[in-house]
Parts: structure tokens; C-alpha cells; sequence
């Protein structure tokens, strides 16, 4: 008689005990109690239970050493920095700060980089930083002056001469793109390796770990320079609330830190000019799965079209790109390529977000391509219906179900470039909301096909409750 074999794939508690007493008239005739009382069975349902255990952590273990199937962060990290890929932390929101003086002045004011801004809002308040620092010219009021969600934060560290130094920094909430180093004096920069980085470079590494926590890693000499031993070493980096900041035009209203001259503070008021956009929560597990292999895929050059969506979604602030394409657009040349760009929380890209994204790109396109970035066209879905519920269903209830359904179909992050919304999709939607016998819709009469570079959002919603007889 041939031995039972258990299968390879039968690794769980009811498997393993349904095997093994199967197997067990094989190996002696003198065991025939298989009562749940039985010493034996008692026994062989104590292995089954260490077997279903130890087999979920060799499978679990298996699981972490696969992107697809990785579930701890930290190993998700691990993963992604094998094929040069870097999991982004929060990315602060930009926006532009408009400065007004109260009075004409003789001289030209002059507002430093790092000005301190905040908007006071009912959840708390909203810090902002200028990013360049401007002047109000003669016979003008005012000045517009790019600036980025988050407060500077500084931490002090001393110089050990040991190569791969590494120093750990206490926030958790630090702005991708933010971090840079001042050893005596002279400005270190962060860096994404130190492959091409020579022995005198200033030079660092940014590293971020599964549970926020960052630190700088500085060269061994070789590659990167070590600092010296005493050095004094002054960390800044921007400390952010990531999606947090994105906020409305006009809500900026304060200056936390003085303009002054000559000692005497200047007279100013100050608002945003335009939206906060672009702010985002660190990366996402599933964002990291599906942008790490695109990334990789286009071996960091920009030359066909998927290679400059891949990029331009991997830049921090940037949610969705799309390329349109020479036979999408007449006007578009060959050796030109547009493509529109939408920042996290939805929204339009500010110009410092513009600025930054095509100064990336232009590094990595061909030298013969023309890079032009433009805004996304929102295009909004009015929807009309007649919703009918089942008898004994609250209509209130009901309306709140089928609007809280169709703002999650037409979401900012559902939803991409192009995405066109069909008659018979909206139908099951509602159809299939709880409670609701049947619809009746009104608008649109027939499928919104989308043009490149739109993207769908909810307009007007009027939905009319009724009971179904």
C-alpha cells in the first residue's frame, strides 16, 4: 500500500488535521478511538495547531521578500531600495503669499526667504515659509513670493570623523525634499546615492524608515565626505502636515515673523494668492507597488511617453500626469512634448510646483524635446435622478447613501485624465446603493466622453427622492 501524502498547499489548522487522521489506519491498526476526547487525537491536534502556525510564518516570511506581496513598510522599504527606488514621506503644499504694504514707502522693503506665515483655521493653524526672498519696488504695494506649507525646524548634532556617520532626527513629520545640513559653515546637500560622489563632495543621504523615522547618512571618504570630529552640525528641514495643508485661496492672513529694517518692523498684510495644493501624507504601500516598477522601467530617462508620466507622478506633489500625444492634439509638434499635471488634494499645480517639475524633467529628457506643462481641465458631471426606495426606508437615509456614492465614484483620487463617465455605470451605481429600489436619470442623458487632459468631478447634484409602489 502506498504511503497518503499530504499536499504541499494544505498548510492550515483543518487541513493538517484531516490529513494526518486519514493517515493514521496506514500506520497502525490498533488506533481507532477518533473522538475529540481521545489522548491521541488530542495530541495530533496540538501539532496540527504548531504546524498551522509555523506555516503562516514561513508564508508570511516568503510574502516580504515579493513587492506585490510585501505588507510591513519597513521591508516595502527594503525592497524598493534594492532597484534604487525611494519611498517619498510627506510632501509639503505650495502656494504663493501676496505681501501688501499699508503705506507707500521711500525705500524698497526687502522680504527674506524663510518668512514665517500662518493661517488660524477652526482644526488649528497652518504654517507657511516663503521660499525666495523679494523686494517691493518703488511706487508699488505689493509682491507675490512663492512659498511652501510646514515651519523650519532645526536639530544640532557634533561631528564624530567616522565614516558612514549617521545622525537620527527626532520629527517624524519631515517634508520630502527639505532636508539639508550646515557644517561649518558650508551648505551639505542631500543626495539619492553617493555612486557618483567624490571624496570631498558634500554630500548626504536622507534615509527614512518603516515607522517615519529619518536620518543622514554621510559618506566614508571614498565616496562623500566624512565630518569632522567636534564639527558642529545643524540639521534644517521643513516640518509639515503633508494633505493637512492644502487650504483654500485667502485663508493665510498672518505674519509670524516681523520684516524688519534697521530694526523697525514693517507695516504689511498678506494672504494667499492662490490655493495650497500639492500637500500630501507620506506614500502610500500600494502607490509605492505599482510607481516603483514604472519608475525602474524607465531607468530614470525621459524618452517615450510612459517614461514622463512615470516620472512626473514619482515627483512629490504630483498626483496624476498625462501625456498628450502628437495625434491628440493638432497643435502639438514633433520634439514637443505637453503634458498636464494635477497635484495631490486636486486643485491647480502652483507655479513653484510647475517650476520644480520641469527643472526634474529637463534633466532627464533628451536634449532635442521641448517639456511644456499645463494645468488639468476639471470637467464637471451634473447629475439629475429620480431615486426610488423600497417601502419602509428612510428617504433622508437614503439620499445621504446615494450622494455618499456618487462622491466616491467621482473622487479627486478614483478618478484619472481621460476618465470618461458612462450613462450605464451611473445607473448600477445608484441601483445599487442599499435601499434603493430603482432610478429614474435625468442628466446626463447619454455617456460624458472625456477630452485628454480632463478629468471628471461632480458639478450639480439633484436627486429626488421617491418611494417605489
Amino acid at each position: 500500500m502506498s504511503r497518503a501524502r499530504i499536499a504541499y498547499s494544505n498548510k492550515d489548522y483543518e487541513s493538517l488535521r484531516k490529513e494526518l487522521l486519514a493517515r493514521v489506519p496506514q500506520l497502525t491498526e490498533r488506533w481507532t478511538d477518533f473522538n475529540a476526547s481521545d489522548l491521541g487525537v488530542v495530541l495530533l491536534e496540538l501539532f496540527c495547531g504548531v504546524g498551522d502556525m509555523l506555516a503562516y510564518y514561513l508564508d508570511a516570511q516568503a510574502n516580504e521578500a515579493f513587492l506585490p506581496t510585501v505588507r510591513q513598510r519597513q521591508n516595502l522599504i527594503n525592497l524598493c531600495k534594492l532597484i534604487g527606488y525611494r519611498v517619498a514621506g510627506p510632501v509639503a503644499a505650495t502656494t504663493e503669499l501676496g505681501f501688501t504694504l499699508k503705506a507707500a514707502l521711500e525705500f524698497e522693503p526687502a522680504i527674506p526667504a524663510g518668512t514665517l506665515c500662518k493661517a488660524s483655521l477652526e482644526d488649528g493653524e497652518v504654517f507657511f515659509v516663503t521660499v525666495a526672498e523679494a523686494r517691493i519696488a518703488p511706487g508699488d504695494l505689493t509682491t507675490v513670493i512663492p512659498a511652501r506649507q510646514g515651519r523650519t525646524k532645526t536639530e544640532e548634532f557634533t561631528g564624530t570623523g567616522l565614516a558612514g556617520q549617521r545622525l537620527a532626527l527626532a520629527s517624524t513629520a519631515i517634508a520630502e525634499g527639505t532636508v539639508r545640513a550646515i557644517i561649518g559653515g558650508d551648505l551639505w546637500t542631500a543626495v539619492g546615492h553617493f555612486q557618483e560622489t567624490d571624496p570631498d563632495s558634500r554630500h548626504f543621504i536622507v534615509e527614512t524608515d518603516g515607522l517615519d523615522r529619518s536620518s543622514l547618512l554621510f559618506g566614508d571618504g571614498r565616496r562623500g565626505r566624512i565630518p569632522e570630529s567636534g564639527a558642529q552640525v545643524a540639521v534644517e528641514f521643513l516640518e509639515t502636515l503633508g494633505a493637512g495643508g492644502n487650504i483654500g485661496r485667502g485663508l493665510v492672513t498672518e505674519i509670524v515673523t516681523p520684516v524688519t529694517r534697521n530694526g523697525t518692523t514693517i507695516a504689511l498684510d498678506v494672504t494667499n494668492t492662490i490655493p495650497a495644493t500639492g500637500g500630501a501624507d507620506r506614500e502610500s504601500m500600494d502607490f509605492a507597488r505599482a510607481q516603483a516598477p514604472a519608475e525602474l522601467t524607465t531607468l530614470w530617462k525621459a524618452v517615450t511617453k510612459a517614461d514622463y508620466k512615470a516620472l512626473a507622478e514619482g515627483f512629490p506633489g504630483v498626483a496624476k500626469a498625462q501625456v498628450l500625444d502628437v495625434n491628440d492634439c493638432r497643435n502639438i509638434r514633433y520634439y514637443q512634448v505637453n503634458m498636464a499635471v494635477a497635484p495631490h488634494g486636486g486643485g491647480l499645480p502652483s507655479p513653484l510646483l510647475i517650476g520644480e517639475l520641469q527643472a526634474f524633467l529637463e534633466s532627464r529628457k533628451v536634449i532635442t524635446i521641448e517639456i511644456n506643462l499645463f494645468d488639468p481641465a476639471y470637467r464637471p458631471i451634473a447629475i439629475d435622478a429620480e431615486v426610488f426606495g423600497f417601502a419602509g426606508e428612510d428617504l433622508a437615509l437614503l439620499r445621504g447613501r446615494a450622494e455618499a456614492a456618487l462622491r466616491e465614484f467621482l473622487a479627486f483620487e478614483r478618478v484619472t485624465f481621460g476618465m470618461s463617465v458612462y450613462f450605464s455605470d451611473l445607473v448600477a451605481l445608484l441601483d445599487g446603493v442599499s435601499g434603493v429600489s430603482h432610478v429614474r436619470i435625468r442628466e446626463p442623458r447619454t455617456d460624458v466622453v472625456l477630452r485628454p487632459g480632463e478629468i471628471p468631478q461632480l458639478g450639480p447634484l439633484n436627486l429626488v427622492m421617491k418611494r417605489a409602489t
